[in-house]
């Protein structure tokens, strides 16, 4: 790809640094998908996320201008979100009929769908994405964060489906709840990167933790967070607070395996403390 295209994305992207309304972690996503898809010889990815920066800096700049406007109505914002998803789905169609040739370009292509399907609501297609970026080496801990937050959403929206369907909840679906929380918890466990900065992670681990109904695990993550928070703001480690990293270990990472132990055990029983091995039950203390 020619250099000076190569600065073109460079460019739009910090555009899209700058900009208040995207969130943070679409903004990391797109840095990650730039540095896949720059090396794209065939021009394809690189393209497609010039479309993708172009209708997202677009929309962001519209919506900066809706203050500013005397007369603003609902339809004038419907009207906005609606081009906005044809033009992201247009984007999607050509993503997916895009020719790859490297391992770098399908998870180039994987993260795009992701983060476009992100930005039309469809959590569901955004983990796919994200699971088949992952399968072709997409290993960075921002994609497994994607990915924990996706799979909780995902979680929470096909449970209150169910709710609002039947009116109430069983056992089977509690059990299929809190099965899908600790898939998100598994994802949020490999964005771990042993850093201060692991602090919003454990967070997330944390919350998801205590809606599925494990407070003890939930706790334990929201004192490791605290911790993190405080030695980042004052640059002091406290002592006897264990790394990132040997916090995962001593929680363990959540296997398939234990997914489904966990599944059997919670039809006998609502104790958290009978549901999680010895190791997980000392690290919640």
């Amino acid at each position: 790809m020619p250099e000076d295209s190569n600065e073109a994305i460079w460019h739009l992207l910090s555009q899209y640094y700058q900009m208040p309304a995207p969130s943070p972690l679409s903004q990391a996503m797109c840095q990650l998908i730039a540095e896949y898809a720059t090396g794209d010889d065939t021009h394809y990815m690189p393209q497609l996320l010039a479309k993708f920066l172009n209708c997202e800096l677009r929309y962001h700049r519209q919506v900066q201008e809706f203050p500013n406007r005397e007369m603003l109505s609902a339809a004038d914002i419907k009207s906005l979100a609606g081009k906005r998803g044809i033009a992201l789905r247009d984007i999607i169609e050509q993503t997916k009929g895009a020719a790859v040739e490297t391992d770098s370009n399908e998870i180039a292509r994987q993260l795009l769908l992701a983060e476009c399907y992100q930005q039309i609501q469809q959590p569901d297609k955004v983990v796919a994405h994200l699971e088949n970026a992952i399968e072709n080496g997409a290993e960075e801990p921002v994609v497994y964060f994607a990915l924990g937050y996706n799979r909780y959403r995902l979680a929470i929206e096909s449970f209150a489906k169910v709710l609002q369907i039947a009116g109430h909840n069983s056992d089977a679906q509690l059990i299929s709840f809190q099965k899908a929380c600790l898939h998100a918890v598994s994802a949020f466990e490999n964005a771990l990167t042993g850093h201060r900065s692991d602090g919003e992670v454990y967070e997330w681990i944390g919350r998801v933790l205590k809606a599925a109904g494990f407070e003890d695990a939930g706790d334990k993550a929201f004192d490791k967070a605290d911790d993190l928070a405080y030695s980042e703001a004052t640059g002091y480690d406290l002592a006897g607070s264990e790394t990132s990293e040997e916090w995962a270990q001593q929680l363990g990472p959540i296997t398939q395996e234990e997914i489904d132990q966990f599944a059997e055990l919670l039809k006998r029983s609502r104790d958290v403390a009978e549901l999680l091995p010895d190791s997980r039950r000392e690290g919640g203390e």
